[in-house]
């Protein structure tokens, strides 16, 4: 259960995952069109698909892992921004792209274990750019694995005083 990989931040209220990914499995061909064949549209047909069991009553703002500018760059789109846009608009709720910044390009995570994921992402955001005192906030992250890089994220959100966070990845892994 994704749940559990977040246990030691009692912010989290809740994280979910809409495909398991498995190696050769539909999630990594999915993902693999959005993140490097360029279809972002996929992103968002998939945000909307995931929208639908996601509860969102106690939600006030949705918020996609950042990438670093490089990626960015090279990619020209964040692939986690589309699936958060396609939640957002069946949602009716609102996309901030803006309140925290990747700070640190890392390399791949693919390949590490995961304490070596948990060293690799220390300190790669900044801190939040508005105080989210009160506010409930979705994260929405493409694949959760361990959890590093989710976890990394909502620590900056509870230091800008985020009432409580829920997590939505499109995949998660073991």
């Amino acid at each position: 259960m994704l749940f559990q990989k977040f246990a030691f931040q009692p912010t989290i209220k809740s994280a979910s995952a809409f495909l398991y990914f498995q190696r050769k499995g539909i999630a990594q061909k999915m993902l693999h069109e959005l993140k490097y064949k360029g279809k972002k549209d996929l992103g968002i047909l998939l945000g909307n698909w995931f929208a639908s069991s996601i509860y969102s009553d106690n939600i006030d703002v949705v918020v996609p892992v950042p990438l670093h500018r490089s990626k960015f760059r090279r990619r020209t789109y964040n692939q986690s921004e589309q699936i958060a846009k396609g939640i957002a608009e069946v949602l009716g709720l609102e996309l901030r792209t803006d309140l925290v910044r990747r700070e640190v390009a890392t390399e791949s995570q693919t390949s590490k274990s995961k304490a070596q994921r948990w060293m690799n992402i220390e300190n790669i955001y900044s801190n939040c750019r508005v105080d989210l005192s009160g506010r409930s906030v979705l994260v929405v992250d493409d694949v959760v694995t361990t959890g590093a890089t989710v976890g990394m994220l909502c620590e900056r959100l509870v230091e800008a005083n985020a009432r409580e966070i829920h997590v939505a990845a499109l995949a998660r892994g073991k």
